[in-house]
């Protein structure tokens, strides 16, 4: 199992046609996403990291006018992807490892960083910041509790980490971020949501 808490795309590259068809089609994150819009506006460049197939968040996005680029290490997520959106650009890379050389107006990432181990969660607050623009927005989901835990997803396991919310404030503000907003286990999207700014 320690393999595949490290690399759970190669989990999403097993299940990833069932995810495709699985996965709600509901924008349930349409809320935060026009938060991030309306700071950001409409011209603005998205980094999704952990894109998956683009639908729907990516689709959104490109909807509204907004330029985005998929960022997601399982192929076989980028393949479905790229069916979806075929205009759209798309990038295979481990979001750990990351460096685009180019900065963006957004990050979100949904769904996807709390799929590192907690370890490795903190250095990627340093990823988020050299992909960012001053005044850049940062949305991303966790969990609301310090653990680790395994779901099933198309007869799959699939590993979840956290860190706990005083470890997430302090390794934002040590990165330079304000968070705007902060909400536990919203209802509406059954997550867990962080949007911060990079103030410098």
């Amino acid at each position: 199992m320690d393999d595949r808490k490290n690399k759970v795309f190669e989990t999403y590259n097993i299940i990833a046609r069932w995810f495709a068809e699985n996965r709600p089609k509901v924008l349930k994150e349409k809320s935060y996403l026009d938060k991030l819009i309306d700071i950001t506006g409409k011209d603005a460049s998205v980094l999704d990291l952990g894109c998956g197939t683009g639908m729907p968040i990516m689709g959104y996005l490109l909807e509204q006018g907004l330029h985005v680029t998929g960022v997601d290490a399982s192929y076989r997520m980028l393949e479905i992807a790229r069916e979806n959106l075929p205009s759209a650009a798309f990038i295979q890379a481990d979001m750990r490892a990351l460096s685009l050389n180019r900065t963006f107006d957004a990050i979100i990432a949904w769904h996807s960083f709390f799929h590192l181990p907690s370890a490795d969660q903190p250095a990627m607050f340093n990823v988020f910041r050299d992909h960012l623009n001053k005044n850049g927005v940062l949305l991303f989901t966790s969990g609301n509790e310090y653990g680790e835990a395994w779901g099933e997803n198309g007869g799959e396991h699939l590993f979840h980490a956290s860190l706990d919310k005083d470890q997430y404030q302090s390794v934002l503000e040590a990165n330079g971020f304000r968070v705007l907003k902060y909400q536990e286990d919203d209802p509406e999207c059954n997550a867990t949501v962080w949007l911060a700014q990079l103030t410098r």
